[in-house]
């Protein structure tokens, strides 16, 4: 992966200042003010719910700001996370909260397409996470930026899983949080790309409600059984469930 091809967003990095306020996590913080996607839940909970035990090499797709880059790598010791990112002033925004972090060493920043960087990359990844645009055929919000993020118009499914299919090694996972309606969609398409639903976990905005989201992790082997579940973000009106504030206790500040 030649550097004429790939742009790492480290160069430069002296003249950044952030723009208060930043998100502040336990461990790090994010300068989410001129994003086009700001930190959301789905983010928080992916990057805490993935199982990123015995990774070896880690790759973020779609980085935004870098959270879940950031998030592996607190979760990890020693291992190397690349994070791709379509738009320039993300990949630019996520390169500088990776190198004001504590492992700025770990975390390189690609500025490039997914589909360009699965078809270049030199390495096999152990885990790979997502947190992919999946607004298609809707309404877009005024910005190109914004669309980027939100709309699957440059990343659609159809070749996001290819690529993560090609790039993953062969005992490696993929985590990945969808729209719940999409499950079935999105594991038929896997599938025909070799990879596996071994966890699915469904997100309830508070039991009363039906699932809106699904975290959902592939795998290689389609001999797995497939464990399910369900986790609820709140419990009633503001107040967190048991669950959820397990699950990113490590990195919200108020739990």
């Amino acid at each position: 992966m030649g550097s004429a091809l790939f742009s790492v967003f480290y160069s430069s990095l002296f003249t950044f200042h952030f723009s208060l306020p930043l998100f502040h996590f336990k461990k790090f913080s994010i300068d989410d003010s001129s994003a086009a996607m700001k930190i959301g839940t789905d983010a928080v909970l992916l990057g805490a719910w993935a199982d990123c035990e015995n990774a070896s090499r880690i790759l973020d797709v779609g980085t935004g700001t870098g959270i879940l880059a950031l998030m592996m790598a607190q979760r990890t010791t020693d291992v190397n996370i690349d994070a791709v990112e379509l738009d320039s002033a993300a990949a630019l925004l996520a390169g500088q909260n990776a190198k004001l972090s504590p492992w700025s060493n770990r975390i390189a920043v690609y500025n490039v397409s997914f589909q360009e960087f699965s078809q270049n990359a030199k390495h096999k990844y152990s885990h790979i996470i997502c947190n992919p645009p999946f607004f298609s055929n809707s309404l877009k919000a005024a910005g190109e930026a914004r669309n980027l993020a939100r709309h699957n118009d440059s990343l659609p499914e159809k070749e996001l899983l290819p690529g993560i299919s090609t790039l993953l090694s062969d005992s490696g996972k993929a985590a990945l949080i969808i729209p719940s309606d999409a499950l079935g969609k999105w594991s038929a398409l896997a599938e025909k790309t070799a990879l596996f639903p071994t966890v699915v976990t469904w997100v309830k905005s508070s039991p009363l409600h039906k699932p809106h989201r699904v975290l959902i992790q592939f795998a290689r082997n389609n001999q797995l059984p497939v464990i399910e579940n369900q986790i609820c973000i709140y419990k009633s009106k503001n107040r967190h469930s048991a669950e959820y504030q397990y699950i990113t206790r490590d990195f919200y500040l108020k739990f």
